[in-house]
């Protein structure tokens, strides 16, 4: 699992308005909570954080958080638990840190990629591989997170699927999502309908007695 460090510090304004002011001295609102901890809000530096996430999977990041007030600093282990962005300028508006013990285990939503040519998926059968499920909930110990599931698809064929159950977790990994659910299937080539040669023929000539009868009467 990969880890980051980050360093943030505590901020005392809090409220909309603090939050927009902070955002004009580029700098991100984050808060820090967990199940054994008081809620800390946090700034931290958006270079800082852009550095941090930009180096795998941000929701499954474990982070050395180091908090610093102005009198001390306290390290915590945390990971990212929402990232509230801008939807027209993309920035970020405010991050949630979760504090998260190591010997305890969390849930957490981690990637399936899909490994491998179905056999339903060539020239000569022309089928249509389609992921229906793109995560999975999961079960674990922080440092036991994958970051992502692995799905062999190469024996699939038309009309046929593979499932949750399907899935062959790491060892301490627990799979919450519903085993039934469908993750990938073959669909079946769209049929091309072609009009009989007959309608065709009937369909040219009437197009060209159409042509013929606006050409007599235009003379």
């Amino acid at each position: 699992m990969h880890t980051v460090a980050l360093t943030a510090q505590v901020r005392k304004n809090l409220g909309k308005g603090a939050a927009r002011a902070l955002r004009h001295q580029s700098l991100i609102p984050a808060v820090l909570y967990g199940r054994d901890l008081e809620s800390v809000p946090l700034t931290v530096r958006p270079h800082d954080l852009a550095g941090a996430i930009g180096t795998a999977s941000a929701e499954n990041i474990l982070i050395d958080l180091t908090v610093a007030d102005g009198e001390s600093v306290q390290g915590h282990r945390a990971m990212i638990r929402e990232i509230q962005v801008d939807p027209v300028k993309r920035d970020i508006l405010h991050v949630d840190f979760l504090g998260i013990s190591m010997d305890r285990q969390i849930t957490v939503e981690v990637p399936v990629n899909l490994v491998g040519e179905p056999i339903g998926v060539s020239a000569a059968t022309g089928g249509m591989l389609q992921q229906v499920l793109r995560t999975v909930e999961i079960a674990c110990l922080p440092d036991r997170i994958p970051e992502a599931l692995d799905l062999d698809v190469s024996s699939l064929t038309i009309g046929h699927s593979l499932h949750v159950s399907d899935l062959r977790a790491p060892e301490g990994v627990e799979l919450l999502a519903d085993p039934r659910l469908t993750i990938a299937t073959v669909l079946a080539p769209k049929k091309v309908e072609e009009k009989p040669e007959a309608v065709v023929e009937g369909e040219e000539m009437a197009e060209e007695g159409a042509a013929a009868e606006t050409e007599e009467q235009e003379t």
